[in-house]
């Protein structure tokens, strides 16, 4: 016979039953009233939105307000869940892998109320970048939303969304310079020369003063992506004229305050040689 693991109080099952996220969640609710839901964070990883290090933990869970819960697991201090009884909207359920959690609108706002403003907007534009979610969706449930924690950081984070953003990175990137009081920043649209040739699609760019803005992973430390990442900074360069600046995590995570300011005096010093030339 199987060795079983215990998942929660009552629940036991075969480690091969529970060997990812979506059936330990599933396990998970068996021990929870009907018509429970995952949420929180968990949500967030079943629906593989952009969160920070550090996701994985305690399970949310949202009860039906007319859930009747067994005194023992309404009292009892469980690692692996964490119940709150909230109203859910017909549309802010779904289905991930089989398992019932709230809609990827409905968790952005949940997490409103726990992410700083940088993460709540990289997790908000991989919500879009998804294509099932459209800004009028989110905007939706923070207009449900009103009298909770956090929806007021939702509200101040939703004109910052860019369904365009490919990375958490990159959101962060855009946050930090628009924090500082730069301009929104084209998110991987093409630029071309004054030929018209196609150039590249920079992570970030400011037409206005031909300067692109790359984030560079480690990923990009892989030869043959380092050998193209130094092609493309040539073309755009030489071909186009325009001034290309590459950050690590370093300072985008480390120091984008920084990052920011030094992007910002780029940016005037740029404008100003275009305005006398």
């Amino acid at each position: 016979m199987a060795e079983l693991i215990r998942v929660t109080r009552g629940v036991w099952r075969r480690a091969d039953e529970v060997c990812d996220l979506a059936a330990r969640c599933a396990a998970i609710l068996s021990a929870c009233p009907d018509g429970s839901v995952v949420a929180g964070r968990a949500a967030a990883q079943l629906h593989a939105l952009w969160l920070p290090p550090g996701a994985a933990g305690t399970v949310d869970v949202v009860l039906r307000r007319d859930a009747v819960v067994p005194r023992a697991h309404s009292h009892s201090m469980r690692g692996e869940l964490r119940s709150r009884r909230r109203t859910l909207h017909p549309d802010e359920i779904v289905l991930v892998q089989g398992v019932p959690v709230t809609s990827a609108a409905r968790t952005w706002l949940d997490l409103s109320e726990s992410l700083a403003m940088p993460d709540l907007v990289a997790l908000g534009d991989s919500v879009l970048r998804g294509g099932d979610t459209a800004p009028a969706e989110l905007a939706g449930v923070v207009s449900r939303g009103y009298h909770r924690r956090g929806v007021v950081r939702a509200r101040q984070a939703l004109p910052l969304l860019n369904a365009r953003s490919r990375s958490r990175p990159e959101s962060h990137f855009r946050y930090a310079l628009v924090s500082a009081g730069l301009p929104t920043p084209d998110v991987n649209l093409p630029i071309y020369n004054e030929l018209g040739e196609w150039l590249a699609e920079p992570d970030l760019s400011y037409p206005d003063a031909m300067l692109a803005l790359e984030y560079n992973g480690a990923e990009h430390a892989e030869a043959t992506r380092m050998r193209r990442d130094y092609t493309r900074t040539f073309d755009v360069q030489y071909r186009g004229g325009w001034r290309v600046e590459t950050f690590g995590p370093a300072e985008i995570f480390g120091r984008p305050d920084q990052t920011a300011q030094f992007v910002k005096e780029l940016r005037r010093e740029r404008l100003s040689r275009r305005r006398i030339a």
